[in-house]
């Protein structure tokens, strides 16, 4: 259902309203109205009544508006224990009404005993952040505490209730009591207002904002903030422009903190070209990370100022959500953490500065964020086949990152159809039908292209069936993967089930088995130990320069016809042009060029010196390890890479190599520290 429809049900139930008249109100066509009318009324199994200029408005409660706005349709829904206790401290905090127990047992569907079980650990997790939930007999439930912390868990409870069906109906389900348009009037004032400054917001996190405003409304009439971190640097945004309208269309009284507080929520949200030079630290942060994120990774990214925007937009939400505290959930972290493992632990330290502007530690969560980033721009620069057959549109509203996660999965499933980006049905629009073949989407359109739903992050049996149907529509027509149960039914005749085994159960056990066979990303690359080998590990006790000391390293690698000595002089030449940038810190240089310097194939040498070599001649890069590293692309070389960046982070391994006197002991220790992994 349209949530514009909102306007309609709030202000003519049970009365009939002119087309004209409902067109106004919900910004709807007459087709558009028709059919979220006929969808309605279906949902409450009455006809639909109108006349040649007027339709009937029937009656809608707040609980079944919900769940047509969050489902299409009407479920049963539980709540789990946590969401429970979240919906319990967003109904006390917005202070719509006075709240007894009997108020939580109704709205949740719970008993008495459940409801007072939820109370007390609600209490017990609140005094983490020195936040009380009151009661008294006059005002009912109601939560004190710090005001601004009191708004950032309110925040952060509205952000993890939207992560679930259940948790967005309870949301949905309050708003609705209080008005069933509360929702529609706050989500348009935000998308009208920041339309109007020119900003544009994530379409999958407007929710974060508009239910968080909506609870909000009451509290900040009633509990006003005194103060509000960055006033100066949020007064002088772009946003703050949108801000302060949102804030008008809600409060007559012109209140600059509240206004440069709700600039901070939409500042977490926002996407697309800033141009505030206020901003300009941040821009510069940018560069600093790709700067720190190709010493770490060993790699050079061809098309910097590209990536420097894209982490940019990326980067302004994600300083504002770490410096206010609110949390972004990321249900793909896990799965990040696996699927680009060493690119997550470069990252995270590649996040250096930001965490220094921020002031407190990157959240794994944002870390995951930025290294799907980075991961599909390493992706990317992979050579290109010459001529691709199909071309395909990515449609993903979600925003760069899921963008970027969902772009990196289907090239490695189809690397032979090029894909081009629309962040947004907009977007799409105003792309020629004639450039495209077929759209990749998040979410369902109607065009006259044929669409393929996905996922960002898609499941083995999902990818199986992905796959499957796009060589069979697209790639290879007519060619399909058999099926667990085609195999099987093709050898019963010429094989004996053994008794109590049944054909199902063969069926689920061969397709799970296949399902790990296509999703199974063997890994290919080298470990650390199979680089470094014995011929390729130097212990030197002379007195070197940091010159010499590369050319000392590089030796084995150019012995055993790995490099050319061009690129001997290419690493040097790169250090001399960009400074000591090859000192990863704790005394380790990683010294390293382009693979087109003169790479022939994939190495890694190490030289270990008794006396510390001076880099640039700087006493501040002393260095006693050097590392050189010949990589043939971007990734080659990641996995081994990470093996000693993580091994070399133990401060115990470290100095155990550090003090190692053989090539076995060496061996030994890189040996351990792969086992550790």
């Amino acid at each position: 259902m349209n949530y514009a429809f909102s306007y309609l049900l709030s202000h003519g139930s049970k009365e009939y309203v002119s087309f004209e008249q409902a067109s106004q109100l919900t910004n709807l066509s007459f087709q558009e109205l028709q059919k979220q009318l006929t969808e309605l009324t279906d949902h409450l199994r009455m006809e639909k009544k109108e006349t040649a200029t007027k339709l009937y408005v029937p009656k809608v409660s707040p609980n079944l508006w919900a769940q047509l706005l969050v489902s299409g349709e009407e479920l049963p829904l539980i709540y789990t224990e946590e969401e429970r206790q979240a919906l319990i401290y967003l109904l006390s905090y917005s202070q719509y009404e006075e709240l007894s127990l009997y108020h939580f047992q109704d709205f949740l569907e719970i008993s008495k005993g459940t409801a007072i079980a939820d109370i007390k650990k609600l209490r017990s997790l609140l005094n983490d952040f020195d936040i009380q939930l009151d009661y008294t007999r006059k005002n009912g439930f109601f939560v004190t505490g710090e005001e601004e912390q009191i708004r950032r868990l309110a925040k952060n409870f509205v952000a993890e209730l939207l992560q679930s069906g259940s948790g967005k109906f309870g949301l949905h389900h309050w708003m609705n009591q209080q008005d069933l348009a509360l929702y529609a009037k706050v989500r348009d004032a935000i998308l009208v207002h920041t339309k109007m400054a020119g900003l544009e917001i994530v379409p999958s996190r407007i929710d974060e904002v508009a239910f968080f405003l909506g609870m909000s409304l009451n509290r900040i009439k009633h509990h006003p903030l005194e103060r509000v971190e960055q006033l100066e640097l949020l007064t002088s945004l772009t946003a703050y422009q949108a801000g302060e309208a949102i804030y008008q269309t809600f409060f007559t009284k012109d209140e600059s903190i509240e206004t440069a507080y709700l600039t901070a929520v939409l500042m977490t949200v926002v996407q697309g070209e800033i141009q505030d030079i206020q901003l300009d630290q941040l821009l510069s942060c940018s560069a600093e990370i790709i700067h720190r994120m190709e010493g770490l990774a060993a790699i050079e990214f061809s098309n910097f100022r590209e990536l420097l925007m894209n982490l940019f937009h990326h980067l302004v939400p994600a300083y504002f959500r770490i410096s206010n505290q609110f949390y972004l959930p990321n249900v793909l972290i896990e799965n990040i953490q696996l699927e680009y493992a060493e690119i997550f632990g470069f990252t995270k330290e590649a996040l250096l500065p930001l965490e220094r502007v921020v002031g407190q530690r990157i959240p794994d969560e944002e870390v995951g964020f930025f290294s799907i980033l980075f991961g599909g721009e390493i992706a990317r620069q992979k050579e290109e086949p010459e001529q691709d057959e199909v071309r395909a549109l990515i449609v993903c509203p979600s925003g760069i990152s899921s963008s970027l996660i969902l772009q990196t999965e289907l090239k490695k499933m189809f690397p032979t159809i090029h894909f081009e980006e629309a962040n947004s049905v907009d977007q799409l629009q105003s792309i020629p039908e004639s450039s495209y073949d077929v759209v990749f989407s998040t979410i369902n359109l109607d065009i006259a292209k044929s669409v393929y739903l996905v996922k960002p992050l898609m499941s083995q049996l999902e990818k199986n069936q992905l796959i499957n149907q796009i060589q069979q529509e697209l790639l290879i027509p007519g060619f399909s993967l058999p099926s667990a149960k085609e195999i099987v039914d093709a050898l019963l005749p010429y094989i004996e089930i053994k008794p109590g085994v049944s054909k199902e159960k063969i069926y689920k056990v061969l397709n799970k088995k296949m399902n790990r066979m296509i999703e199974k990303k063997e890994d290919r690359r080298p470990m650390l130990t199979e680089l470094i080998t014995p011929e390729m590990i130097q212990l030197s006790e002379e007195s070197l320069d940091w010159e010499e000391a590369i050319r000392l390293t590089a030796r084995p690698l150019l012995e055993s016809e790995r490099i050319e000595e061009s690129y001997i002089e290419a690493m040097i030449s790169k250090v001399n042009q960009y400074g000591p940038f090859i000192h990863i810190g704790k005394g380790i240089a990683l010294p390293h060029a382009r693979p087109e310097d003169g790479v022939k194939k994939l190495g890694m040498s190490l030289l270990k010196v008794k006396d510390p070599v001076l880099l640039m001649e700087d006493e501040k890069h002393a260095i006693r390890l050097f590392v050189c590293l010949a990589a043939v692309d971007n990734e080659a070389h990641l996995r081994a890479l990470s093996s000693l960046t993580k091994l070399l982070s133990n401060k115990d391994n470290l100095n155990e190599l550090l003090a190692a006197a053989s090539k076995e002991e060496i061996l030994t220790i890189l040996a351990k520290g792969e086992m550790e992994q």
